[in-house]
């Protein structure tokens, strides 16, 4: 009964299993250790388990380990199709008083931001592996990358705002929100002005 549960908890999820979900279940860490062993999953990272056939997802797996990392800026647009490509290395931001280091020698790029800000614009959205993450959406990424265009390439940061603007799902007014909450609405005026 409890072997049927985890399976079906694996197919949900598209061949990656969490220890945290299993027990949340009501699976006890002993018979999710057996079932792992005769499953022959494969360890991915501390608490995270793939199934043998399992396509990895690096975005899901990434996001797994290290919750607080809410997917932005360049790994965001990718995510929202709004970049011609997939971002490497992938761009997270994190609370200012987050502890990165693991993330930083996984390669990844962080961002910190005042805790005030971390929640503002989260939301869920599929990788191109089929897994639910948290990224920031549309308008907060477009704020984001205006908040760091020194570090942007400018074919990237022009690129997403063209098709953020070509859009029919756009929210002009929570972007404006945003960019007020952000500080950036005279950069946000001199770049909508300059691009359209």
């Amino acid at each position: 009964m409890k072997q049927n549960t985890i399976e079906k908890l694996l197919a949900e999820n598209n061949g990656i299993l969490r220890t945290a979900d299993v027990v949340a279940i009501g699976i006890s860490k002993e018979t999710f250790y057996k079932y792992v062993k005769s499953a022959n999953l494969e360890k991915a990272a501390h608490g995270i388990y793939l199934s043998p056939d399992c396509l990895t997802d690096e975005m899901y797996l990434l996001q797994a380990q290290f919750p607080k990392a809410v997917y932005s800026h360049e790994a965001a647009l990718y995510l929202h199709d709004l970049a011609e490509r997939e971002p490497i290395p992938f761009s997270v931001t994190v609370p200012s008083s987050y502890n990165s280091g693991g993330l930083v020698k996984k390669g990844v790029k962080v961002y910190y931001v005042k805790p005030e800000w971390y929640g503002m614009g989260i939301c869920e959205t599929q990788t191109p592996g089929g897994h639910v993450v948290k990224a920031y959406d549309m308008e907060r990424t477009i704020c984001d990358i205006l908040r760091k265009r020194a570090d942007m390439d400018i074919a990237v940061l022009n690129y997403a705002i063209r098709e953020y603007m070509k859009r029919k799902d756009k929210r002009i007014s929570v972007l404006s929100h945003y960019a007020v909450a952000l500080h950036i609405e005279k950069q946000m005026r001199e770049t909508m002005g300059v691009l359209f």
